[in-house]
């Protein structure tokens, strides 16, 4: 929306100018030049919101390997630079909002995207939380080895729940 009001700023103006509008209106409340640039600023602020947005509509079947990166991808941009006190805010809530999500599954949603092709090299990672996931994602494989050599498969020919 603000995007779209960006676009046609100009026309409003003029429409709110004209003297068939003002006819009737005594006071007419526009947006000042720091309003137009917060307006800006707040469009470019949402980009990698509408990024994620989109990845996860376009997707025929969303994976859950996609979580992590995404939401590193936001809190990348999020990063503070020189902003005007509305942006500023905007970020911290947005920030405040992702960091309470996900919290007790983080762990899983790490490996996940170390077993998808797109992300296997987890760029979003440091080196040792990289070799982490990679070393709980091998222990993991070995307890499952375990489990069918022993023949502990159930009948549907799938690991115990407690190693999934």
């Amino acid at each position: 929306m603000i995007k779209r009001y960006l676009e046609q700023q100009a026309a409003v103006t003029a429409a709110l100018l004209s003297n068939d509008v003002r006819r009737n209106v005594r006071d007419i409340d526009t947006l000042d030049g720091s309003d137009i640039r917060d307006a800006e600023d707040i469009v470019n602020l949402l980009k990698p919101l509408k990024t994620a947005t989109t990845v996860l509509c376009d997707e025929k079947n969303p994976t859950v390997s996609l979580i992590v990166p995404l939401k590193h991808m936001i809190e990348h941009n999020m990063a503070s630079k020189e902003d005007s006190p509305t942006v500023s805010n905007i970020k911290k809530a947005i920030l405040n909002n992702l960091h309470n999500r996900y919290t007790s599954e983080y762990n899983h949603l790490l490996e996940c995207p170390a077993l998808d092709p797109r992300f296997r090299a987890l760029p979003h990672l440091e080196k040792d939380q990289r070799d982490d996931v990679f070393h709980r994602l091998k222990e993991k494989a070995v307890l499952v080895l375990q489990n069918k050599d022993e023949g502990k498969e159930g009948a549907s020919g799938h690991p115990p729940a407690s190693l999934a």
